[in-house]
């Protein structure tokens, strides 16, 4: 599905459809985070693919979950301790499927270039526990160099971080996520300066999904991957809900 330049991903999800999200694209038959995944995702139709960031230690915006390498790559220790060159090194693949074997870390230029003209992206920037100086300029350096500023929400745990994200570049929609409701979900939102509320399915009501949509916020849920979630999810309504099962999960 091919995304018009005049047409945003802030316009896509006001737009009164539930948009499918592909959480680190299709991890229920792909190795989460590569290429082979969001591709997948793409084929299958997701109206955005979702990824993690994190700095590598030559400054590179490497695109995998974990602060370790160990679970999802035949390499060691921590993401931050290696140079970019080093971690595209990594077999990301097999420990999925012998048939994965040979894919690897990509980085955040490389998942820009394979969405741009076709798809929305989400990028979760990693910054807890372990923090990254400077990650957010290299985030926005890294969409601005793209041309997708537009065609992104830049979401994470360290609402600081999104609120930098959005001084730095006021067009980029931006989102905090959130295990848990705050008390004060107004408060929060408009301290991180955020577009987009991103908690637990299982930790919003329609109560509380009222109250941020009128206040002309959006909400994007996760991880939706059965038919209760997806039932609640539009039962709030949510804007966009994020999956593991993109085959399976239709909204």
């Amino acid at each position: 599905m091919t995304i018009a330049r005049a047409e945003t991903l802030a316009s896509k999800l006001g737009s009164g459809r539930l948009l499918l999200g592909g959480h680190r694209g299709n991890p229920d038959e792909c190795p989460e985070n590569t290429l082979a995944s969001f591709r997948s995702a793409i084929e299958l139709g997701v109206d955005l693919i979702e990824c993690d960031v994190h700095r590598s230690e030559d400054g590179g915006l490497p695109v995998i979950h974990d602060h370790l390498l160990d679970r999802t790559t035949n390499g060691s220790g921590l993401v931050r301790d290696h140079t970019m060159a080093e971690l595209k090194r990594f077999d990301a693949g097999r420990w999925k499927d012998a048939r994965f074997e040979g894919e690897r870390i990509p980085s955040l230029d490389d998942v820009l270039a394979l969405a741009k003209g076709h798809i929305g992206v989400a990028i979760e920037i990693k910054n807890l526990p372990l923090p990254y100086a400077g990650i957010e300029e290299a985030v926005v350096d890294a969409l601005r160099r793209a041309e997708m500023v537009r065609d992104v929400v830049v979401i994470s745990f360290d609402h600081r971080c999104i609120k930098r994200i959005g001084e730095l570049e006021p067009e980029i929609l931006t989102g905090i996520l959130e295990a848990s409701r705050p008390v004060d979900i107004l408060r929060v939102m408009d301290d991180a300066a955020a577009d987009v509320f991103c908690p637990h399915w299982a930790s919003i009501e329609p109560d509380t999904a009222a109250e941020l949509h009128a206040a002309a916020k959006m909400i994007g849920v996760w991880t939706v991957d059965d038919v209760v979630s997806l039932a609640w999810s539009k039962a709030l309504p949510a804007n966009a809900i994020y999956t593991n099962k993109p085959r399976e999960i239709r909204p």
